[in-house]
C-alpha cells in the first residue's frame, strides 16, 4: 500500500471515532436530560413535612386517592379555619393503620380515578408502591399488569403508574416511561374477605413485578395485611343491614309477568330473574325480589348500607310496599305473616336513623363511593 492509501486509512479512523465520541455525548445528554424530566416535582420522598410546605416552589404529586369532602382544608395553613364539626367520610377507622400517609399529605392530596375508575381508598385498599431505579417502558408496565390479573384473586386488583410529564397516576400505555408502579389490593367486601392464601400469592406477585422492573420493594408480613382485612370484614359486617317488607297473596300466587307488569309500573328494572331494582340514576334505592314462581311473597327491601338517608328510603319502603299490595290483591305483612301496622314505621325509623349515624361516624357513608365499594354483591 502507498502512502496515500495509509494517510486516507488514518483520516478514516479518526472520522469514525469522532463519530463514536459525539454519539456516545449525544445519548449521554439525553439520558440525563429524561431522567432529569422524570424527577420533576416528585422531590425527596425522605423530606419531612414541614420542608414540602416550606418548599413552595416544587409542585406536589397527585395521589390517587377518594376526594376530601366538602369543607375540609386542602392546604395546611386552611386548617384553623376548618369547621370542628366537620365529618371526614373518607378517614379510617381508628383500629385500621392509616396506610394513606401523614395527615397534611392527605390534606393535600387530590383525587385522580384511572380509566377503571379505581381510586386508592386507605380503608378499603392495601397498597404497595415499587419505586424504580431506572424508567421502565409501558410495555414492562402493562406486563405486570396482566401479571396481576392472572392471579383472578376474589378481591379487585389495581395497578397504576406515575407519569412524570402530566404529573399524575394512569393507567400504563404501550408508548409511555414511568418511574413508579402502584399495586393494590381490596381488602374485603360483602362477598369475602383477603385470606392467608391469597394474600400470600399477591405479595408474591408484587415481589415479581419488582424484580422484573428493577424496583425497590419491602414486601410486608403476611399476618399483618390478613388482620388487617379480618378488622375490615369485621366493621363491614356490622353494617350489612337489610330492611323487608313482606307482600303476600291474598289468594292464589302471582305469576312472573305480573309482578314484573306491577314492578314496572312503579319504576322498577329487572336485573335478575326474580329482582328488581328501584333507582334513581346511579343509586339504588329499593330491591324487591320474589324469591319463588310463581310467587306467594315479594321481598321489597332497603340494602342500608347501599341507599342514601336523604333520599327517605324507609318512606318509599312503605309507600310501595301499599302500592304493590293494593296493584297485586295482597297485604304487607311481618315474618310471622301478621298485618304491618302503620305505627312500626316510626320505630324502624329510629333505629335506621341510629344506622347511618354510626355508618357515618365510622367513615362509612351510606349510599357513598366506599360503601357501593364495600358492598357490591
Amino acid at each position: 500500500m502507498t502512502n496515500l492509501h495509509w494517510a486516507l486509512l488514518a483520516v478514516a479512523g479518526v472520522l469514525l471515532f469522532g463519530i463514536f465520541i459525539y454519539s456516545r455525548w449525544q445519548e449521554r445528554r439525553e439520558v440525563t436530560r429524561f431522567e432529569a424530566e422524570l424527577r420533576r416535582g416528585v422531590g425527596d420522598p425522605l423530606a419531612g413535612v414541614g420542608a414540602r410546605a416550606a418548599s413552595t416552589q416544587l409542585q406536589r404529586r397527585i395521589e390517587p386517592r377518594l376526594d376530601m369532602p366538602a369543607g375540609l382544608p386542602t392546604e395546611a395553613g386552611d386548617a384553623g379555619e376548618a369547621s370542628a364539626a366537620t365529618v371526614d367520610e373518607f378517614a379510617p377507622t381508628q383500629p385500621l393503620e392509616d396506610r394513606g400517609g401523614d395527615a397534611a399529605e392527605r390534606t393535600e392530596s387530590v383525587a385522580y380515578a384511572l380509566p377503571d375508575g379505581w381510586v386508592e381508598d386507605p380503608l378499603l385498599d392495601y397498597v404497595l408502591e415499587l419505586r424504580c431505579t431506572h424508567a421502565i417502558d409501558g410495555v414492562a408496565a402493562l406486563e405486570a399488569r396482566s401479571q396481576l390479573d392472572r392471579l383472578q384473586l376474589p378481591l379487585a386488583t389495581h395497578l397504576a403508574v406515575w407519569d412524570a410529564k402530566a404529573q399524575h397516576w394512569t393507567a400504563p400505555d404501550r408508548f409511555g416511561f414511568y418511574s413508579e408502579i402502584l399495586i393494590a389490593v381490596q381488602l374485603a367486601h360483602r362477598e369475602g374477605v383477603l385470606n392467608e392464601i391469597d394474600a400470600a400469592r399477591f405479595l408474591s406477585a408484587a415481589q415479581q413485578i419488582a424484580l422484573a422492573v428493577d424496583a425497590d420493594f419491602d414486601p410486608p408480613d403476611v399476618r399483618r395485611l390478613v388482620t388487617q382485612a379480618a378488622e375490615l370484614d369485621a366493621l363491614c359486617a356490622r353494617f350489612d343491614v337489610l330492611i323487608t317488607l313482606t307482600v303476600q297473596s291474598a289468594g292464589a300466587p302471582w305469576t312472573t309477568d305480573a309482578v314484573h307488569a306491577a314492578a314496572a309500573t312503579l319504576g322498577f328494572a329487572s336485573v335478575a330473574n326474580g329482582r328488581w331494582e328501584l333507582r334513581e340514576g346511579n343509586q339504588l334505592l329499593l330491591v324487591l325480589a320474589a324469591p319463588a314462581q310463581p310467587a306467594e311473597k315479594l321481598a321489597l327491601s332497603i340494602d342500608v348500607p347501599l341507599v342514601r338517608p336523604d333520599t327517605s328510603p324507609l318512606s318509599r319502603q312503605f309507600a310501595i310496599a301499599d302500592q304493590l299490595a293494593a296493584r297485586l290483591n295482597g297485604q304487607v305483612v311481618d315474618d310471622n305473616g301478621k298485618p304491618v301496622q302503620r305505627e312500626a314505621h316510626f320505630a324502624v325509623a329510629a333505629q335506621l336513623a341510629t344506622l347511618y349515624e354510626e355508618m357515618q361516624t365510622a367513615g362509612i357513608g351510606a349510599g357513598s363511593e366506599r360503601a357501593r365499594r364495600l358492598y357490591a354483591s
